[in-house]
């Protein structure tokens, strides 16, 4: 055998023993053993599975985690007061039709200029399907905000949070209604102070409080929310009041980022689950 076939023999062998994984450099040395225990015990677990299930599983637990770590970055990035801080648009509120201007006329017959308009984020609108990529619940007059419903309104369709468009604004100070932005629609600001008296009344514990989620000092704002397809704001609609005006508290984020289409899987799934069902509700 020449010098040259026994060093490319040596060389095989070398490249071919067990070395550690390459991701294992990036783990922290106090938690290493951990971490190996885990892979461990994770890769016997797949060891039990038929060969032909092994990848597939494999497979599903990888996008499982880089799913997981990608909504954990947007939630600790972006700061949106729910658990995934993405949310599928489930109706067509908030579509905005080819050269349809509605939305901004609606808004000027209301007294909101196109100054204050020109400054309003997502002015192409959304459609059922889209996925919304979800921010910070700091609202402000424009925001598109998804908020959870007061209790007095779930019956209406599902009880899916709402994402609408802020048009007006009223803000308190001292539980006192004090100033307004924007359209407060059919509403006038003295008749926002029962719906203060709602938040109080949740606040102290001292009557029926429609509200899961409340301001905790006087210091707040209430919403008018409307979706820009519709004919009217959520706390005016003649055919179906959707909301009392909306606390700050009740807003878990402000969306950010459409992504179109991405939300049509999980649409469909619930369809299909509502379909299966469907017996079941009849005979209970």
């Amino acid at each position: 055998m020449s010098t040259n076939s026994r060093k490319h023999k040596g060389f095989s062998r070398e490249d071919n023993a067990e070395k550690p994984k390459a991701s294992s450099k990036f783990i922290p040395k106090s938690i290493a053993p951990y971490w190996r225990s885990v892979d461990a015990a994770y890769e016997r677990q797949l060891g039990r599975l038929p060969a032909w299930l092994t990848p597939w599983v494999r497979d599903l637990v990888d996008v499982a985690l880089n799913v997981l770590v990608i909504i954990v970055i947007l939630r600790l990035l972006l700061g949106a007061d729910m658990l995934v801080p993405l949310v599928v648009v489930t109706s067509e509120s908030m579509v905005h039709e080819s050269g349809d201007l509605g939305w901004i006329t609606w808004l000027n017959n209301k007294g909101v200029g196109n100054s204050t308009l020109s400054a309003f984020p997502l002015q192409d609108g959304f459609n059922m399907g889209d996925m919304i990529v979800v921010k910070d619940p700091k609202a402000t007059l424009g925001d598109v905000i998804i908020y959870e419903r007061d209790l007095d309104h779930l019956t209406f369709s599902s009880r899916d949070p709402i994402i609408h468009r802020v048009v007006g604004i009223v803000h308190v100070k001292d539980y006192v209604p004090v100033s307004v932005e924007g359209t407060l629609d059919c509403m006038s600001m003295t008749q926002f102070t029962p719906y203060v008296d709602k938040v109080i009344a949740c606040q102290r514990n001292s009557g029926y409080c429609p509200y899961t989620r409340y301001p905790k000092g006087g210091d707040f704002s209430l919403f008018i929310t409307k979706g820009d397809h519709n004919d009217a704001s959520d706390q005016c609609n003649p055919k179906m009041q959707i909301s009392y005006p909306v606390n700050d508290a009740q807003v878990t984020g402000r969306a950010f980022i459409r992504l179109p289409y991405l939300g049509w899987p999980k649409l469909l799934l619930s369809l299909i689950f509502r379909i299966l069902a469907l017996p079941f509700q009849m005979l209970s």
